[in-house]
């Protein structure tokens, strides 16, 4: 159902007889990739209601997952496993195609399991201060652990009571736009209110969470990571234990990029804007990966005529290649402050040059050109000033992440003719 004045829609799946809930903002979006979104134990799908309003470019889903929100409620059915299936079926469902995905806290715990179970439909990961490494690994048992982690679940007297809880936890990061945040996390009890969760089902979860071998699951994600961690407040020993657990993350999985930030654990909540900016630098890294791996993967006559200017395979493969290559200076370079209007930009002369540079080199060597580029441009994008102007290239003057947006569709046109050209019968 559509809600009128606004930019959502409220959706359910059926998978294996449980009723899942979730929210799609910007459904007819062109950016891509689309973003999926995990909340955290004890949340819902509206959490993400506040950063979905600073990324209207991207078409965004968020899932109740189990237990959580509008979705049902089954005995069992919590391990990581099932929930990141339950995920799966969602981007399969709506045709999203490889996603960037975004989970916050336990979220992120499934986002971890939904990488690497299925690498082909997650094109980038972001962990929004979520476990990177097995609670087991600080050293405590997990009967020792088991008696911290299960606070008594609330029950509310009235709306306004739970609204209450909320001020006093989110401090300055509360306005009224989360409303409908707390009031989609209650479910009636009697004349009040509770949260869907149980104490049953919460324990399968922490005991699942505290268990998970994330060692094992980072070595099988193929993507680009973000880690946002927060380090605002809190014990200084857990805070040290996050800190090895990302640098840790950090060497085992290449491409992976961690931000810290001096808030509370609900980053989204506090910091929204500076989150969306993360996610659309994550999301261009993960365009530029796919693309550039799709590339990487064509083969055939590369003496045929693309039917594009008086192209070849090969010519069509080397301006891909020298256009990678150039991409790390374009998303460097920035326009000066009242500087005078640069020249326009003359496509053609410039591949044209490039070209000839190129006219003797070889599709393997073209190919291991292009991955370079991609090795050089990845850091880059992901501490983009998104909203600063480029300065060089065919979209001069463009913001960054737009400029970036048109090169990557740039490549994928060229890629598809590619592909044509290669596939034709011979």
């Amino acid at each position: 159902m559509v809600k009128l004045g606004q930019r959502v829609i409220n959706g359910h799946l059926e998978r294996t007889g449980v009723r899942l809930h979730y929210l799609e903002w910007n459904p007819d979006a062109d950016g891509r990739p689309a973003v999926l979104l995990l909340h955290g134990l004890s949340s819902n799908a509206a959490f993400w209601s506040r950063l979905a309003g600073q990324l209207p470019t991207r078409r965004l889903v968020a899932l109740d997952q189990r237990a959580h929100g509008a979705s049902a409620a089954p005995e069992d059915g919590y391990q990581p496993a099932i929930l990141a299936a339950d995920a799966a079926a969602l981007v399969e469902e709506l045709g999203l195609g490889p996603v960037v995905v975004a989970g916050h806290s336990w979220g992120a715990s499934i986002g971890l399991q939904l990488a690497a179970d299925r690498p082909d439909l997650v094109a980038g990961l972001a962990v929004l201060d979520g476990p990177v490494r097995a609670w087991s690994e600080t050293g405590l048992t997990w009967d020792q652990a088991a008696q911290f982690m299960q606070p008594p679940l609330p029950l509310y007297q009235d709306l306004e009571a739970a609204l209450a809880e909320q001020r006093r936890y989110l401090k300055d990061a509360w306005a009224d736009d989360l409303v409908e945040f707390v009031r989609s996390g209650l479910v009636a009890e009697g004349t009040g209110f509770r949260l869907p969760l149980t104490a049953a089902i919460r324990l399968q979860i922490l005991q699942a969470m505290f268990f998970q071998p994330y060692k094992v699951l980072w070595t099988q994600v193929r993507c680009p990571v973000l880690l946002v961690l927060a380090d605002g407040g809190g014990d200084s020993g857990f805070l040290d234990y996050k800190r090895r657990s990302a640098a840790a993350v950090a060497e085992q999985v290449p491409g992976t990029t961690v931000h810290w930030y001096p808030t509370g654990h609900d980053i989204p909540l506090e910091r929204p804007a500076e989150i969306a900016a993360e996610l659309e630098r994550l999301c261009l890294r993960a365009a530029f990966a796919e693309v550039t791996s799709d590339i990487l993967a064509t083969d055939g006559d590369w003496t045929r005529a693309t039917g594009y200017r008086d192209w070849t395979a090969r010519d069509l493969l080397a301006h891909l290649s020298s256009t990678q290559s150039a991409l790390p200076a374009v998303a460097r370079s920035r326009a000066e402050p009242d500087a005078e209007p640069a020249a326009r930009f003359d496509s053609d002369r410039w591949n044209a040059s490039q070209l000839r540079r190129r006219a003797e080199t070889t599709a393997a060597e073209l190919k291991a050109e292009l991955d370079a580029g991609l090795k050089e441009l990845d850091p880059i994008l992901a501490e983009l000033p998104v909203g600063e102007t480029i300065g060089a290239g065919t979209f001069a003057g463009e913001k960054a992440a737009a400029a970036m947006e048109h090169m990557v569709d740039h490549q994928r046109e060229h890629l598809a003719e590619l592909r044509r050209t290669l596939s034709a019968d011979s």
